[in-house]
């Protein structure tokens, strides 16, 4: 068999899992009562994150404050059911208690309406995964002239992603007249991506049955980490009109600052088969790469956002929709000409790519939202909302490397609470329960009908995929100078 067929072969065989981040825009809102109320923000200034969601609405801040608000306590899980085979779920969840914003306004004069300054430190995204299993069961695998009957089949899998964004952000809104007023925010963005992978195989003729061969086994793993750092500037418009505010916003691409990054990857096929015929030798395979240093890129597109809000009796009403570009296909880590398949020549280093370069691409996303805050009493109110959250990642198989997302399902997510006045401070406690449900999610992994024209593999099907989870969020402010 010659040389280009064989990387082939292996390059399928390192890319069969491909799975992959939490990739949704708007999985954690911001802000005390924007947290709440979805995209609130957008029309009129609600809290502290003005900055952050339009800070053109920082103009209408009656004083300067501060506040900081968190998601105390979240429990989240994801079950894959049949997700490594008919018969073989996979779960995960965990419990967190995470920080999000720390967020202020200064006003310089507090009677007139002019330009006012907004500032925050938020953690956008921190998010964990990790799927694992193993099976250990009799199969009819291999040649019956070469191995009689079933041989023992041992096969693990194994995910493991995390991901984590932090922002700093400073803008300023200012009024163009009463009613009338825009602003510009510009962030900056710290993200860190860590992801592993890892899957093996093994069969295992019996003893006394006669097999002339001892084992056939395939084995693949995978690693990558980087960091970026990029900046990304946000125009923001807001008016209110009669009783109707409207606020839009619009977004620009993210500009790329620095980063860094590794990828490291073995591949080995062991006494295995690559024809199908039953005459030809079996042979061993293997491949081991390792590239540090490396330029990283990440990058979002551009972003509008629309929102709308008037009072109704005692109750104030919500309604907002978010529109993100896509991003083509590009680079996060380019390996160039590496060593990967061994023994390493000339030819084969260009096949590197495909085993060791990690991508991105994403599809254009519409997200909604609508919210309520009722005023039952002086200063109590009741806040709820309702948020569609849509996955951005988009995957092509014919694109070589990887690509990372692992998370793609659409969320969606309900949240209530309460939001309390005391003299110059305000506090808020809500709950929030988010599900996601995909019927026909690929496997990333299969520990059905294994053969070695798929190396051990399985065949992968569709499972059910469901996901949930439970937040507690608390916020408090407090209003320098204000009653």
């Amino acid at each position: 068999m010659s040389k280009a067929p064989v990387l082939i072969i292996i390059g399928i065989f390192m890319c069969i899992i491909s799975f992959g981040q939490d990739n949704q825009y708007e999985y954690l809102k911001l802000g005390s009562r924007n947290t709440i109320l979805a995209n609130a923000g957008l029309s009129r200034f609600e809290d502290q994150s003005a900055v952050i969601i339009n800070p053109a609405t920082l103009s209408f801040a009656t004083g300067s404050s501060f506040a900081f608000n968190t998601t105390a306590i979240g429990t989240s899980s994801i079950k894959f059911e049949n997700g490594l085979g008919k018969g073989y779920d996979i779960r995960y969840g965990n419990l967190n208690i995470l920080p999000n914003t720390a967020s202020g306004v200064l006003k310089p004069k507090k009677n007139d309406r002019d330009w006012v300054l907004g500032y925050g430190v938020y953690h956008r995204l921190n998010d964990k995964l990790r799927f694992t299993d193993r099976t250990e069961t009799s199969l009819d695998v291999l040649n019956n002239m070469e191995s009689p009957g079933d041989e023992i089949y041992i096969a693990q899998f194994n995910l493991g992603h995390e991901v984590s964004e932090v922002t700093a952000i400073i803008g300023v809104g200012w009024n163009l007249s009463k009613s009338v007023a825009i602003g510009f925010s510009q962030a900056f963005t710290y993200r860190g991506e860590e992801y592993s992978e890892s899957n093996s195989a093994s069969v295992i003729p019996q003893n006394g049955q006669g097999a002339t061969i001892d084992l056939v086994a395939a084995k693949s793993d995978f690693y990558t980490r980087y960091y970026k750092i990029f900046t990304q500037t946000k125009m923001g418009f807001a008016a209110n009109f009669s009783k109707w505010d409207i606020g839009l916003v619009i977004g620009l691409p993210s500009l790329g600052l620095f980063g860094q990054g590794e990828v490291m990857s073995e591949a080995t096929l062991t006494n295995i088969r690559l024809s199908a015929d039953p005459n030809s030798p079996r042979k061993s395979y293997f491949a081991n790469g390792r590239q540090d240093e490396l330029k990283a890129t990440y990058k979002y597109g551009s972003y509008v956002g629309l929102g709308i809000s008037r009072p109704v009796h005692s109750v104030r009403l919500y309604g907002g929709v978010n529109y993100y570009a896509a991003v083509k296909n590009f680079t996060i880590l380019d390996p160039g000409q590496a060593e990967f398949i061994q023994p390493s020549t000339d030819s084969n280093v260009l096949y590197s790519d495909r085993f060791l370069r990690v991508y991105a691409q994403s599809k254009s996303v519409l997200n909604g939202s609508i919210g309520a805050d009722w005023t039952y009493k002086e200063n109590k109110h009741f806040l709820f909302s309702f948020h569609t959250d849509k996955h951005f990642a988009e995957l092509n198989s014919d694109v070589p490397g990887r690509q990372l997302s692992v998370k793609r399902w659409d969320n969606y997510h309900i949240s209530l609470g309460t939001q309390q006045s005391f003299l110059s401070s305000d506090w808020m406690v809500g709950i929030r329960y988010s599900f996601a449900r995909e019927e026909n999610a690929l496997q990333p992994f299969s520990f059905e009908d294994p053969t070695e024209e798929n190396f051990l593999s399985g065949q992968r099907g569709r499972g059910t995929l469901k996901a949930k989870s439970f937040q507690l969020m608390l916020s408090y402010s407090f209003r320098f100078g204000q009653k």
